[in-house]
């Protein structure tokens, strides 16, 4: 009922880069903006380095009264803010190990409750008021990548730098921990010539790691984004839920269409068809493709299956016969 009530007066201060747990926003909609700039960067014979910022615990390291300052400031009801704040506090806990030993009471002083549908928007309301800077953020919680590009690496290095100085001076000031050892860089660009050029980024003197394909939200981003690796660990996976679900759909155990259905569709779409709008033009997205091609499980076991595509395994209707031959 809060969650309902604060959410419009909420939603219309975030800025537009934070788009974790909002309305109408998810992360494809994060990696397809990202991947975009990038690409935009390419034609305009520009190398873009992003900074993959990695926060310690933190939703556990919400400061309260930082909280109820920007809470303040964000909803005009001053009685709803204080029973926000009253939800947060006096939270303690235990600690139990296997052999039965326990910890004392601790109490909690910061941080917002984990699996609480209040505690994303709290976190997006604490950190809405990100300076600016001159890269581009693309926010979702607690993921904060930024984004530069510049037509030489000395610029580039030297814009992202500033940026990050300006940002860790803000994370410091509202008591949010950034993990250097976790945080990395990235530079994307079309030169095979300087394939091998590391992004020298610093934070406090400590050069932050830089990967060739980091990870983010769930996508791979190699340096031309042409996605051959993510698309060929999203190959494995789906590779490893086909064959389990071709062994639902043995002679012997005669599960239904509908559950048959319903676990494909759990199991095999939801992996092959993440992000499909970043990667699909690749072409490596054939590999995907064809091994999410699985045998249809919805028609009555009186009937042998033969190979259905995969737009066909998504209707609702089961396809007709003149697409399978009788066992007999």
């Amino acid at each position: 009922m809060i969650h309902s009530r604060i959410e419009p007066v909420v939603d219309s201060q975030l800025p537009r880069e934070q788009a974790g747990f909002r309305r109408g926003r998810s992360t494809a909609d994060q990696v397809t903006l990202l991947c975009q700039d990038i690409e935009d960067s390419f034609q305009n014979n520009e190398k873009a380095g992003v900074v993959y910022l990695d926060l310690t615990a933190a939703y556990d390291t919400v400061w309260h009264r930082g909280l109820h300052l920007k809470l303040l400031r964000t909803i005009p009801d001053r009685h709803m803010v204080k029973f926000i704040m009253e939800t947060l506090s006096n939270r303690s806990f235990i600690l139990q190990t296997s052999s039965g030993q326990c910890s004392r009471l601790r109490r909690l002083k910061n941080g917002v409750p984990q699996g609480s549908v209040l505690s994303p928007m709290l976190f997006n309301v604490y950190i809405h008021d990100l300076p600016d800077t001159v890269s581009r953020k693309y926010g979702y919680a607690d993921d904060l990548p930024i984004m530069l590009s510049r037509p030489t690496w000395k610029a580039m290095e030297e814009g992202l730098n500033e940026d990050m100085g300006t940002l860790v001076a803000y994370l410091r000031r509202w008591r949010l921990q950034l993990s250097v050892g976790k945080s990395v860089a990235a530079a994307y660009h079309l030169s095979t010539r300087e394939a091998r050029r590391e992004l020298q980024v610093h934070v406090d003197n400590k050069c932050l790691e830089v990967q060739q394909a980091p990870k983010y939200l769930g996508v791979r981003l190699d340096r031309t984004l042409s996605f051959k690796q993510h698309l060929e660990e999203v190959k494995a996976k789906v590779t490893s839920r086909v064959a389990l679900i071709r062994r639902l759909a043995g002679t012997t155990w005669e599960a239904s269409s509908k559950t048959l259905r319903i676990s494909t569709q759990a199991l095999v779409f939801s992996a092959a068809e993440y992000c499909a709008p970043v990667w699909s033009r690749s072409l490596h997205a054939r590999k995907v493709q064809r091994c999410s091609d699985v045998q249809d499980p919805c028609l009555h076991s009186s009937w042998t299956i033969r190979h259905i595509s995969t737009v066909t395994l998504v209707c609702t209707a089961p396809p007709s016969r003149d697409m399978c031959v009788s066992k007999e």
